[in-house]
């Protein structure tokens, strides 16, 4: 079960960012970026993603990786 917060931002994610959770996924996939940092750096310069969601997308992009759970049938 999602948090509360974290679900309203991904709620809000395609009206704040311009792409669903899911579409971020494809776009992180494209340019495989390691590093967690690095990954937020991308979305915020090429873009214009705020700090606070592209955090969020990143995070929950490397926890596919490792989770069992489909985040993104959860949307």
């Amino acid at each position: 079960m999602m948090e509360k917060a974290l679900q309203t931002m991904i709620d809000n994610m395609p009206d704040k960012t311009g792409k669903s959770l899911a579409q971020w996924f494809d776009v992180l996939s494209k340019v495989n970026i390691e590093k967690h940092g690095e990954a937020v750096k991308f979305l915020k310069t090429e873009h214009n993603v705020t700090h606070g969601f592209a955090n969020t997308i990143v995070t929950l992009f490397k926890q596919q990786d490792k989770s069992e759970v489909d985040l993104v049938a959860q949307q």
